[in-house]
């Protein structure tokens, strides 16, 4: 059982590397869109962003991948006020 608990906790901590650099791409590319996004927000991207993650996300993880992307988008403009 200990085994079996270590090998899950070695790919989850494999998928957490993966989805940090990926997540440090896109904070990347969202802050440098700050010169072309001054005062400009455009509410319609970001429901198709949160529409997309729920219909490629298993119904039982949709909730948690919506918020997971809500916070995302959120902490993107925030990088992007930064800019």
């Amino acid at each position: 059982m200990e085994g079996r608990l270590e090998k899950a906790r070695k790919r989850i901590d494999a998928l957490d590397r993966a989805i940090a650099r990926l997540l440090d791409r896109r904070f990347a590319l969202a802050a440098g869109l700050a010169p072309l996004k001054k005062r400009i927000r455009d509410p319609r991207r970001e429901a198709r962003v949160l529409s997309n993650v729920s219909r490629l996300s298993r119904p039982a993880f949709r909730k948690a991948a919506r918020a997971v992307y809500a916070e995302i988008i959120k902490r993107s403009r925030l990088l992007q006020d930064r800019g």
